[in-house]
């Protein structure tokens, strides 16, 4: 039997995507033969931190917890550990000496395809949400800006206490659209002030589907990035209903874990690291390899649109990346 455990967030700011993963994680769990440990971080880093570092000696594989900021606190209690942590949750990790197994995407990569997908749409406005993921989503899509040989209109720091503000500079620009993303309750407040002034909006909280839930019909024709893209069918196990992409994330890391698991032979730290490096694979959430340090170098979030439909907007992938590698 295969002893896993996490802390996630079931309580706190980001219950909403915690509870998916400890969905996810309970779905890999109850396909195979897995006892499977979850505790409640409430969505404190610290805490987060705390018990990762309590549970990893009792267990062969450790999942990190869902939120950049409990993720970075964990790799920071974590640094010359031995045990892995396997990262299905924490998009903007910074490398610490913790032995990270990225099996999502990283932050840079979410607006890959931007460029792509609003070509001939318009100016983008970047706007820089608070703190280390929203920058490095920024950055990300700056670069991917750059790379098409387009500036963007302006770029601009979200105050959240006034989303507005940034909304004002953007269309003082001559912006059609907003790009970035940070925390949902962020990206929704600036999307609440964004659209209805002519704007559209690309931020990661149009992703998932508490954009449609909390916008209805405005969301229609705004973007976001998915590390999955829904489909459900060519799973090995039973995604539970209303599965969004932090379930599958949750869900593939145990795949991945498992497999390099199987691939060392033991859960001895060092033999399962050696593995995890060396181990090329693929799931429904898309291609795994990781570098020596264990960022992400297979994976790339794709780009799905909000369209009207007969039930309401529904999400349909606009953007896949052509070299998942790249």
């Amino acid at each position: 039997m295969i002893r896993a455990a996490a802390a996630l967030a079931l309580s706190g700011r980001y219950a909403v995507f915690g509870r998916q993963a400890a969905a996810g994680l309970e779905a890999w769990a109850a396909a195979g033969d897995v006892r499977l440990r979850l505790e409640d971080d409430g969505s404190e880093s610290a805490r987060s931190a705390a018990l990762a570092a309590a549970l990893a000696p009792g267990v062969d594989l450790l999942f990190g917890p869902y939120g950049s900021g409990p993720g970075r606190a964990v790799a920071a209690t974590m640094a010359d550990r031995p045990e892995l942590v396997w990262n299905h949750g924490a998009a903007a990790l910074p490398r610490t000496g913790a032995r990270l197994v990225d099996v999502l995407g990283p932050a840079r990569s979410y607006w890959r395809g931007l460029p792509a997908v609003l070509a001939g749409e318009g100016p983008v406005a970047l706007v820089r949400a608070p703190g280390g993921f929203g920058h490095e989503v920024a950055a990300g899509a700056r670069e991917a800006l750059a790379a098409a040989g387009t500036l963007p209109a302006c770029e601009v720091d979200l105050d959240p206490a006034d989303p507005g503000s940034a909304v004002a500079v953007a269309l003082s620009r001559g912006a059609r659209w907003i790009a970035g993303g940070g925390r949902m309750e962020d990206d929704l407040a600036l999307a609440r002030a964004a659209l209805p002034a002519g704007l559209r909006a690309a931020l990661v909280v149009m992703g998932v589907a508490v954009a449609g839930r909390e916008l209805g019909s405005a969301v229609a024709g705004c973007i976001g990035p998915v590390q999955w893209d829904g489909d459900a069918s060519a799973w090995p196990l039973r995604l539970p209903p209303g599965a969004d992409y932090p379930a599958a994330q949750a869900a593939a890391a145990g795949l991945v874990a498992e497999r390099a698991l199987a691939a060392a032979g033991s859960a001895e730290p060092d033999a399962l690291w050696r593995a995890a490096r060396r181990l090329r694979t693929t799931t429904p959430l898309g291609p795994f390899a990781i570098d020596e340090e264990g960022r992400q170098v297979a994976h790339s979030p794709a780009i799905v649109r909000w369209e009207d439909g007969p039930g309401g907007p529904r999400r349909e992938v606009v953007w896949r990346s052509p070299h998942p590698a790249a």
